[in-house]
């Protein structure tokens, strides 16, 4: 097939708590974010399909080209029936289970040079009979092997596993979900240890209704399309089925997402990630937010399990004197959120909140002391149970008009500002356009009874 190359016009990088949208680097100016987002150490991970069919000069034609990209690690599909030394030439190693075209379908490779592995395994995936006649394999039956990895330079661990799922038939149906599941197991088992990063053709669009988000999004099991907001072209009449995953998404910037052509008849899918390290939520006039979702992953540092209470937190400490902040939550009762509203005020900010509260908290009433309730001043905080319902506004809503080097700040959440606010499973959404900002910002002040 020709070869093509697809990009990705978004890449996403971690500054602050929050998921940061930086442009590609090799097509825009370096900025102190992009510095930050395409550091050193960077991991290169590449999912790679290579059609079982195929010949073996074209078969290695696609393994050269795909470690030509110099990944850390590559997730291998449909690899039974090949020579386990055409897929680790020079300094890379590859772990599958041999000796069986089930097992040994999938495989996992890494840069030995910067990798040791650690431990090494193998997990059902589905366990489902059924072929027409003329097939020699039962497709409903998978495994997908895994390699726990330690860096030789920091000692950080990663788990790689590489998957493939059963496409739909009528002869076993439609393992999916069942699928996903059984991979779910694996990734909470592996995800003590460290970051998971799973690849594979999961034969399920992204986009279509089949695809299992719900269950991926119970391990925090996240595709990098979600973090890039970018989908790519893998397989043929424009499919998307073949991703890169990843449990602890939050601890990395993630970018220089592409797909590029191989012989055989998917794209491989090539993503970087750099570890990042968690900064403080401290206001600074430098800090830079984009588009993206932040995503905290519980078992991790409790730095960075705190990453939606952070970015609320970071986003309000550097809105600097004579910016509005706007805050909207259900409940306010997170001391640490009421103290940084506070500090705005004293700076210079102009500050207003609205929450869902029926009984007025110990937390509100002191603001109200500080900002006051008369909605038509500068600043102000006030409950307003039925007209939060009637505005249709989520958990938590802030909107900064500038905030540090980011004006139009807009961050919504399913996660209200309580005293619970940085711990658990929680997510939220930053979007820095005057759309995005203005959308929220109507609603925002229906809540409270004025027109804008």
């Amino acid at each position: 097939m020709a070869k093509i190359l697809l990009s990705a016009g978004l890449a996403i990088g971690l500054l602050g708590g929050a998921l940061v949208a930086v442009h590609d680097s090799s097509t825009t100016p370096a900025t102190d974010l992009e510095t930050v987002a395409y550091s050193p150490p960077r991991y290169r991970m590449v999912q790679a399909n290579i059609k079982a069919g195929m010949g073996t000069a074209r078969f290695k034609q696609d393994v050269r080209s795909i470690l030509g990209t110099a990944p850390d690690f590559v997730t291998y599909n449909e690899v039974n029936g090949r020579r386990t030394a055409d897929l680790e030439p020079g300094r890379y190693r590859v772990w599958r289970k041999s000796g069986d075209p089930y097992k040994s379908a999938t495989a996992v490779a890494w840069d030995n040079d910067r990798w040791a592995a650690t431990s090494k395994g193998i997990h059902q995936i589905s366990n489902k009979l059924g072929k027409p006649a003329d097939q020699r394999l039962h497709w409903g039956i998978r495994y997908a092997n895994w390699v726990t990895l330690e860096n030789r330079a920091t000692g950080r661990n990663i788990s790689v596993v590489a998957v493939h799922f059963a496409p739909k038939s009528r002869y076993y149906g439609d393992l999916v979900r069942p699928s996903a599941r059984a991979l779910n197991v694996l990734v909470k088992a592996l995800a003590g240890r460290g970051p998971v990063m799973v690849g594979g053709d999961l034969n399920v669009q992204y986009d279509g209704s089949r695809y299992p988000r719900d269950i991926f999004a119970a391990k925090h099991l996240i595709p990098t399309y979600d973090v890039t907001q970018q989908a790519l072209i893998t397989h043929g009449r424009a499919s998307t089925i073949d991703y890169v995953l990843a449990r602890g998404i939050a601890r990395f910037a993630t970018g220089n997402q592409r797909a590029f052509g191989l012989e055989s008849d998917h794209n491989a899918v090539r993503v970087d990630f750099s570890p990042l390290p968690v900064t403080s939520t401290a206001g600074s006039g430098r800090v830079r937010f984009g588009p993206g979702v932040v995503v905290t992953d519980p078992g991790l540092s409790a730095a960075e399990e705190q990453s939606v209470l952070r970015t609320v937190l970071k986003a309000v400490n550097s809105a600097p004197r004579g910016q509005v902040v706007h805050l909207a939550t259900r409940t306010l009762t997170n001391d640490r959120v009421v103290r940084a509203l506070k500090r705005a005020k004293s700076r210079g900010a102009k500050v207003q909140v609205v929450t869902a509260e029926k009984t007025t908290t110990a937390q509100m009433r002191s603001l109200q002391r500080v900002l006051g309730k008369d909605v038509n001043k500068d600043s102000w905080a006030v409950a307003r149970p039925r007209g939060y319902d009637r505005a249709g506004l989520r958990a938590t809503v802030l909107l900064v008009s500038r905030t540090g080097a980011t004006p139009a700040f807009a961050f919504s959440s399913s996660t209200q500002m309580s005293a619970l606010a940085g711990t658990g499973k929680r997510s939220g959404y930053v979007s820095v356009t005057k759309a995005s900002y203005d959308k929220l910002f109507r609603p925002f002040f229906s809540a409270v009874g004025r027109k804008v």
